[in-house]
């Protein structure tokens, strides 16, 4: 299969000319932060509400279109979610926060957690091995039905203890729990637990297996002239953390990817 995948969005408009091919591709899968943009690139949060809203248009009038989750998305689309603890709502903003909620109220059913395409787990920030056997009480320790897992990440979004399990945050992004949920995890929490793989001593959890696509990472700077430099996408073993304001093209097949956005 052939996809289109837009990793965080935080009001960039780098998807809008990979999406006018989308005849090209079998699928194309939103990674989510749709709002909540960075004051070095100045966007507006006025200009990142009216780029939601396209997308949202775009959404629903392509079946094809996947619209995950994250982090940012979460405290605009659940009330309850917002209410936990609103000093973890970086950059959210109060002042248009019902404008934003009504949009995620009127499409909620464009939205997930999770989804599958030929055996790849599109995530916002990842799964850990920790966090799913400590969400599932070890469901998945010896063997992993992926469609399964989708279907119970997805049902995270139903009741409050799902969410309050959504809400993990790790000490990697200033937290207090032992690690991050499906759309707070770091970079290094999924990168360490991959690298498990390789330790022939430690149990082999079924999810070290599986093909991974997130983002959540940030992978840019500014350089000595201010300039805005977006690093590369970070690759190891079954995981792709894509978080630098680029569209990508996914073989499945080959699980490789191919950088569609000029920089």
């Amino acid at each position: 299969m052939k996809l289109l995948i837009l990793p965080d969005i935080h009001g960039r408009k780098f998807w809008c000319e990979p999406c006018t091919n989308i005849d090209q591709y079998d699928k194309v899968i939103f990674l989510g932060d749709y709002l909540d943009p960075y004051e070095f690139e100045d966007i507006t949060v006025e200009q990142s509400i009216d780029n939601f809203r396209d997308i949202v248009k775009f959404a629903k009038d392509n079946p094809k279109v996947v619209l995950i989750l994250a982090n940012h998305d979460m405290p605009y689309f659940s009330h309850t979610y917002y209410n936990f603890d609103r000093r973890n709502h970086c950059r959210h903003s109060t002042l248009f926060h019902e404008i934003i909620s009504e949009i995620f109220e009127e499409y909620k059913d464009l939205f997930k957690i999770a989804h599958i395409e030929d055996n790849v787990l599109f995530t916002h920030a990842g799964c850990v091995s920790a966090w799913i056997d400590y969400v599932f009480e070890e469901k998945y320790v010896k063997e992993l039905d992926l469609n399964e897992l989708c279907t119970d990440l997805n049902s995270l979004l139903n009741s409050k203890e799902g969410l309050l399990n959504l809400f993990m945050i790790s000490s990697t992004r200033g937290g207090w729990d032992p690690f991050g949920s499906c759309i707070w995890a770091n970079i290094t929490e999924t990168y360490w637990d991959s690298a498990n793989m390789l330790n022939e001593d430690a149990p082999q959890h079924p999810i070290y297996k599986v093909r991974q696509v997130f983002g959540h990472t940030l992978q840019a700077f500014k350089d000595k002239d201010e300039k805005i430099i977006y690093g590369k996408p970070i690759e190891f073993r079954n995981c792709k953390m894509l978080d630098n304001a680029c569209a990508y093209e996914l073989d499945t097949e080959t699980f490789t990817i191919n950088n569609l956005t000029k920089q």
